[in-house]
């Protein structure tokens, strides 16, 4: 019999991505926000920082995960553009959650120098994260468009997941359910 559900580790690296990266894209924003001329030495830019690094060190686990655990099958009754859709998007979300921390690590050099006390951007305490080259402030408008994008799908994402729960009731949600 073919297993349907995701195993235990790839469920709960999922959600705890799925958590941080909500946070991240529609909450954090604010976070970073400092004035030119002002001070990058409070919480909020670390903190900021701290969670994207979060994401990209959970979508390495996830990725190194997934190399030796498939998914398990999409359901048989799911239309062919909707398998391509499904792949295309999560492919997406891997690269995304790649990118957008990777961007930011390089947007934090040029976005520091019009500010105070940027190399007090941490880690959780533990290291400067503004150990990139200074590739100019191009980087922190990539990093803005990827993070739009990654919005939009995750948007994209949880729509789909309830259609196919509530309208196709397909159980398809089941094969990531927690329990």
């Amino acid at each position: 019999m073919t297993n349907t559900r995701y195993t235990r580790p790839a469920i709960i690296l999922h959600w705890l991505t799925a958590a941080v990266m909500l946070f991240m894209l529609f909450l954090s924003e604010d976070l970073i926000k400092v004035a030119r001329g002002a001070s990058l030495g409070g919480w909020e830019p670390s903190a900021h920082a701290s969670f994207g690094l979060v994401v990209l060190l959970l979508t390495v686990c996830r990725i190194l995960w997934r190399v030796g655990n498939p998914p398990p099958p999409l359901p048989a009754s799911m239309a062919g553009w909707q398998t391509k859709a499904n792949h295309v998007v999560h492919g997406a979300f891997y690269v995304l959650m790649i990118l957008i921390p990777v961007v930011g690590l390089l947007a934090i050099v040029p976005y520091g120098a019009a500010r105070l006390d940027g190399e007090q951007v941490t880690f959780f305490k533990l290291f400067s994260v503004a150990f990139m080259p200074n590739l100019g402030e191009w980087t922190g408008e990539a990093h803005e468009l990827l993070v739009k994008v990654a919005q939009v799908l995750v948007i994209l994402h949880v729509a789909a997941a309830l259609k196919h729960q509530f309208w196709d009731k397909d159980n398809l949600m089941s094969r990531m359910r927690p329990m």
